[in-house]
């Protein structure tokens, strides 16, 4: 994924994760869920804003945790997914 795509895909995220969950993400690198800063209900929340935000539908059949855990994963997480920002 080019680096302009990514970049717009973790600004997208951040503000997704401050606008939806009132949370202030440090750096795209915080593990949000070490910090205290996602919960599970949090979690659900995110995937749907997710969802919205992006116009897609996430495949969770095989759910992991550690694709939600920072910014960075979570844009690594779309781009395999193939959501673009």
């Amino acid at each position: 994924m080019p680096d302009a795509i990514t970049a717009a895909m973790k600004d997208q995220l951040t503000d997704l994760v401050r606008d939806r969950l009132g949370v202030e993400v440090p750096s795209s690198d915080t593990d949000l869920l070490a910090e205290g800063l996602l919960d599970s209900l949090a979690l659900v929340t995110l995937i749907v804003g997710i969802e919205d935000t992006f116009g897609c539908r996430l495949p969770l059949d095989d759910f992991d945790i550690d694709r939600f855990r920072s910014i960075d994963a979570m844009a690594a997480f779309l781009g395999e997914s193939g959501v673009t920002a």
